[in-house]
């Protein structure tokens, strides 16, 4: 295989949650724990009460499926615990990612 290109960026929530994100089979289910949600929800939440803009919530790995040239999906490798955590929280706490 050979890597055609490789970018890194630096992008928001709201950017993230626009992207057509596939949970590929050969990630592992689903298993973060009360305690990893409940500090992915302190530092996101300990951040917005100080004011802070930006926020790293941490890296995230995708890799994009070109399926015909115009609409792109993108597989996701590396983040997926936290990135479908916070996807959970924003859904329960009815915030719209663009407020992050």
């Amino acid at each position: 295989m050979t890597l055609i290109q490789d970018e890194l960026k630096i992008i928001s929530v709201n950017e993230l949650m626009n992207i057509n994100l596939k949970i590929p089979d050969y990630q592992r289910p689903y298993r973060w724990s009360s305690s990893s949600t409940n500090t992915l929800f302190a530092d996101t939440y300990g951040a917005y009460k100080l004011g802070i803009d930006e926020y790293r919530l941490g890296s995230v790995i995708l890799h994009r499926v070109n399926y015909n040239n115009q609409h792109y999906d993108y597989n996701l490798v590396d983040g997926q615990q936290r990135t479908t955590t916070l996807s959970i929280l924003l859904y329960v706490l009815g915030e719209k990612a663009k407020n992050f």
